[in-house]
């Protein structure tokens, strides 16, 4: 019958991010949708389950220097958070793991409250080592790994007041 720990849109939406067609259509009617449903209920509402902690990622655009905001699923991680750049296993990284990378300052809302980070790529033993804890939230990711060759970039999201150096940081692509 499926795992009793998740509610039956939880298993499902597990169940079709396991699939080709089912990554189509979390990234380009899923998401959209759940950004927009999160944004009209100011944070309250989306459409991830309340067990996957879902956020809005807002950075600065690299080269427009606007603010860009994206849905992105966050594992707590101390009193950070860890996000995975997966794009949905495409072949190319997702916009906003560049824009962190040319400025790491960024802001995560949770529900109605946002909170200032600074992104810090994660090193290839702490990435993973995160990677399990990863799949348990949103098993998808491992799909999303099969279907590329991309290594995807993961970051920790540390609180801005904390020691941590800030501004532009030198990362390989």
């Amino acid at each position: 019958m499926g795992d009793a720990r998740f509610t039956l849109l939880e298993r499902m939406g597990r169940a079709i991010g396991k699939t080709r067609p089912g990554v189509y259509l979390l990234r380009y009617v899923f998401t959209p949708f759940d950004k927009l449903t999160y944004r009209l209920t100011g944070g309250r509402r989306g459409l991830s389950p309340r067990r996957m902690k879902a956020a809005l990622l807002t950075t600065t655009g690299r080269r427009s220097g606007k603010l860009v905001t994206t849905p992105v699923l966050v594992l707590p991680d101390g009193d950070g958070f860890i996000v995975v750049g997966s794009n949905y296993g495409r072949g190319r990284h997702p916009s906003w793991t560049y824009n962190m990378m040319a400025n790491r300052n960024v802001a995560l809302q949770m529900g109605e409250s946002s909170k200032d980070y600074v992104a810090r790529r994660l090193s290839e033993g702490e990435a993973r080592s995160h990677w399990p804890d990863l799949v348990r939230m949103w098993p998808a990711w491992q799909t999303y790994r099969e279907i590329t060759d991309r290594k995807f970039r993961m970051f920790r999201l540390e609180p801005a007041g904390s020691d941590q150096r800030r501004g532009r940081a030198n990362l390989p692509n």
